[in-house]
């Protein structure tokens, strides 16, 4: 039931970005004023991806999700060792002791590349590869029973799954506040200012949380079977 429910979406992901999808628009050459004042972006990396080739990113989060599924699934058919088996046991102080304190620091750090991708360098992958770097230093000092209460608990591995369907949802939106979809909507920000970049915030969140469920899904995967793979 699962694999038609997914099968159909897909079809149906494809069939509405096939309507609208208007090939005459596209132009490879983008100039630093016209990016300043139809997105308001000063990070213009920013405004490229999450503006101008929405759907080159948009299919780029869809394979990425499509991988992490097919990975996940293929491991998850490995047998699995006993979790005393799996441990390994850090006795050096510096990593038990510095580890949870940078960790806290790499979350703060992550959230705000990901806030202010669109007025300085980062965006939502380099935010989301850097917060899965800090949950596989805490799965270095922590038991592998905890990583696996948490990740099971976090249902992270399904929620994941949804946002390229937040992706679609948000693109159809756009005819609210556009007159196509994937239209970014603005805010009354001056270039510089958080509150500039239109749709910028909420799509970097969505990337965010996408690639960091990805790496922290294949980091879960690896705990599980370590000493197999």
């Amino acid at each position: 039931m699962k694999k038609y429910i997914v099968l159909t979406l897909t079809i149906i992901i494809f069939f509405v970005l096939g309507l609208n999808l208007k090939v005459g628009d596209m132009k490879s050459f983008y100039e630093s004023s016209e990016i300043l004042t139809e997105n308001g972006s000063i990070n213009m990396v920013s405004a490229i991806v999450l503006d101008y080739r929405i759907y080159d990113t948009f299919f780029e989060i869809l394979v990425f999700t499509v991988v992490i599924i097919g990975i996940s699934e293929f491991i998850g058919k490995i047998p699995t060792v006993a979790s005393d088996d799996q441990q390994i046991i850090y006795d050096t102080p510096i990593i038990k002791v510095i580890t949870p304190i940078i960790f806290q620091i790499i979350v703060l750090i992550s959230l705000y590349i990901a806030i202010t991708g669109h007025i300085a360098p980062g965006g939502g992958f380099a935010a989301g590869t850097i917060l899965g770097t800090g949950f596989l230093a805490v799965s270095l000092v922590r038991p592998t029973d905890e990583i696996e209460n948490l990740f099971v608990k976090s249902k992270i591995e399904k929620l994941k799954m949804l946002v390229p369907l937040f992706i679609i949802i948000y693109g159809l939106l756009g005819y609210t506040w556009g007159d196509t979809i994937f239209s970014n909507f603005h805010l009354n920000g001056y270039p510089g200012e958080l509150a500039s970049g239109g749709s910028a915030i909420l799509l970097n969140f969505l990337i965010y949380f996408e690639v960091f469920g990805g790496s922290w899904t294949i980091l879960y995967r690896f705990l599980k079977h370590k000493g197999l793979l």
